[in-house]
């Protein structure tokens, strides 16, 4: 009884604050390009069915106050604390959690594989009776996710406690990737960045995955007032809808958002940037040696830049922050034996995106 009182009153508390803060972080601009959607996403989040904190309904309010487009409920199959005080079957958040669901939100049914290392946690998403995955033997929890034509992916693969000292492939994911039963992996996990995974993703690829493995309320965990948010799964679809998400994460069309950084497969973190950031000629300021452009940043996230060795030769020698919807100008001068054509492109590396482990993406721009 107390422990339903506690839920109740967090449930009631946090809708309070969501509805306080009505209209802050709803508007999470990340703009659509190429004929892709670009949908926020989280598909690693806990209620009270296992060992989570807060009531299913707060989940999809907690979505829709970030501006996320899209969540999956995945409580633990195998782990449940609260069960005695809270009834219900693996299926019980997702219908609680559907049923509170008039904010739009496109919401997935999931649930977390919980077993010791090898293979670790995984997450199916798309389940149809998470209740057949509740099973003795970890071979037969994948094979039924399986048959589910769920997509799976491998969660926190570098959780101290299941890895303490290094992160290793074990021959069970190997298997489980030679029989098409693991499709992704978390590279971001809640606070933590495990390069050795993303570059995993790149070798065996694996869809690029970066979640908040939520367990207390969002407002708990984040502080949202000042700006930090869990890190999302950005997928890139070609619909707004379930069977949308669903083919963008097993065609691989992912980047992950994580502490003002961007991780992802070179071809999409490029078709992010290209996305939000429009770049335009200086047609009132042209000079018979020089160039200039403008970009433009159409999107919610910042952009660190650095001009390459042949942009420094014609005086771009500054690193160059382009802030949230700002505009910035940058100007190309040619000197003595350095004569600016009109037309001639630069390299920059964009600093806070990756395509790979301690590797920036390069873009060009025209001048």
């Amino acid at each position: 009884m107390n422990f339903r009182i506690t839920v109740f009153f967090l449930v009631a508390f946090f809708s309070l604050t969501v509805i306080a803060q009505d209209g802050h972080g709803r508007h999470f601009a990340i703009p659509d390009a190429d004929g892709y959607f670009s949908l926020k996403c989280d598909f690693h989040i806990h209620t009270v069915f296992s060992d989570g904190l807060v009531w299913p309904k707060l989940r999809v309010m907690e979505a829709w106050n970030e501006g996320l487009d899209v969540i999956a409920i995945t409580d633990h199959l195998e782990y449940r604390p609260f069960k005695d005080e809270i009834s219900g079957d693996h299926n019980t958040s997702y219908d609680i959690a559907s049923k509170a669901n008039n904010y739009g939100i496109i919401l997935i049914k999931g649930g977390e594989i919980t077993r010791k290392m090898p293979p670790g946690h995984s997450n199916a998403l798309f389940l149809k009776d998470n209740n057949l995955l509740d099973t003795p033997e970890w071979n037969d929890v994948f094979e039924e996710a399986s048959k589910q034509e769920a997509f799976i992916f491998w969660t926190h693969p570098g959780w101290k406690a299941q890895q303490p000292d290094t992160m290793l492939w074990f021959e069970e994911h190997s298997k489980l990737l030679q029989e098409g039963k693991i499709h992704g992996i978390e590279i971001v996990n809640y606070k933590e960045y495990y390069p050795q995974a993303f570059q995993w993703a790149l070798d065996k690829n694996l869809t690029i995955m970066g979640n908040s493995d939520i367990h207390g309320s969002v407002f708990q965990e984040f502080d949202i007032a000042f700006g930090e948010h869990r890190p999302i799964t950005l997928v890139f679809a070609c619909e707004k809808s379930s069977e949308g998400v669903r083919d963008a994460l097993f065609d691989g069309r992912t980047a992950v958002i994580f502490n003002g950084k961007i991780f992802g497969k070179r071809e999409w973190v490029d078709h992010l940037f290209h996305a939000c950031v429009e770049v335009e000629p200086d047609l009132s300021s042209a000079k018979e040696n020089s160039g200039s452009i403008f970009l433009t940043n159409k999107s919610d996230l910042g952009f660190e830049l650095t001009p390459g060795k042949e942009a420094e030769k014609y005086g771009m020698i500054y690193h160059i922050d382009l802030p949230a919807h700002s505009t910035i100008k940058l100007t190309a001068s040619g000197k003595r034996d350095k004569v600016f054509n009109s037309g001639q492109i630069f390299v920059f590396g964009v600093d806070n995106i990756f395509d790979a482990p301690d590797q920036t993406l390069q873009v060009k721009l025209k001048f």
